[in-house]
């Protein structure tokens, strides 16, 4: 299959709402791998999002059956990022939670937050979820400490600085952002700026941190 042909038969896969979820992630990754596509133009030609199509991607990762299972349920495109990441155990708890709530017509949750959580259940947090949770109050004191000890750069502290503000308004950091500052956290770790002894007063912080990032 060349790549214009494969272009037009992940557009029609797209579009078509007669298709399954699980139809859409065989067709779509299937023309997309074979031809050798990429996701900036895949995403434009198809007028969605790298994310969006790059989480689809993913989720043709998963075995037959767990596919199989994520077309029954169908969950929302909000759902994607965080059910591609997931494990199988992860996933089949996260779609019954997700099957539940539909028949149920519960709305408590949003259904990303419901697969979170749902993954939460099954085998804890992990570290950018435990880092991502990070209030604003404890990043603007590590933005303080690292710029008393003068162990950040500019960048950094611009960065740590904009993030304990969104933090603060609620924001919900994306993947980047979080892998940043869990860099930036991890440098403060490693100059001694964040540590279990801190003589600075501050050793419930310090220690909220260092476990977030499992040090």
């Amino acid at each position: 299959m060349n790549k214009t042909d494969a272009l037009e038969t992940i557009k029609e896969a797209w579009d078509d709402v007669s298709l399954s979820l699980g139809e859409k992630i065989i067709q779509i990754s299937t023309a997309y791998y074979a031809a050798g596509l990429d996701i900036s133009g895949t995403s434009a030609y198809i007028h969605t999002t790298e994310s969006e199509l790059n989480s689809l991607l993913e989720l043709s990762e998963f075995d037959d059956e767990i596919i199989d299972a994520i077309s029954r349920v169908n969950p929302p495109k909000t759902t994607w990022t965080v059910l591609s990441s997931a494990s199988d155990e992860e996933v089949e708890h996260a779609l019954k939670l997700l099957d539940a709530r539909g028949q149920e017509g519960k709305r408590a949750d949003s259904p990303d937050e419901l697969v979170y959580y749902a993954m939460i259940e099954v085998s804890g947090p992990t570290v950018e979820q435990k880092v991502g949770n990070l209030s604003g109050d404890t990043l603007k004191h590590a933005l303080k400490k690292g710029t008393d000890f003068g162990a950040l750069s500019d960048w950094d502290t611009k960065f740590l600085k904009s993030i304990a503000a969104q933090k603060k308004r609620g924001k919900v950091l994306s993947e980047k952002q979080i892998n940043s500052l869990t860099r930036i956290l991890s440098k403060l770790v490693d100059n001694d700026v964040i540590k279990h002894d801190s003589i600075d007063g501050d050793q419930d912080i310090c220690d909220e941190i260092l476990e977030a990032l499992e040090r």
